[in-house]
């Protein structure tokens, strides 16, 4: 599910075949809607997770949101 046959990360290839991923680039234009609609699922989901999680189950997805989303920030900040 998260690694592919040669252990690498398979994260890339599960986006890319998220139907919500392909209707957002289907036109090649990304628009402020199209985010807020992302945005939305998100929090619905985070809530939903914290609504049907204990405070245990939620530990490693938080753990992987903040790992994520800190990866994310440097890849945009680093500078060669």
């Amino acid at each position: 599910m998260f690694f592919n046959e040669q252990g690498m990360l398979n994260l890339d290839e599960a986006v890319m075949n998220q139907p919500t991923f392909k209707k957002i680039m289907e036109d090649g234009i990304v628009t402020e809607q199209e985010i807020k609609e992302q945005s939305e699922r998100i929090v619905s989901i985070l809530k939903s997770m914290e609504k049907n999680y204990t405070e245990e189950q939620q530990r490693e997805p938080v753990c992987y949101l903040q790992r994520a989303n800190i990866m994310h920030y440097s890849h945009y900040t680093f500078k060669k």
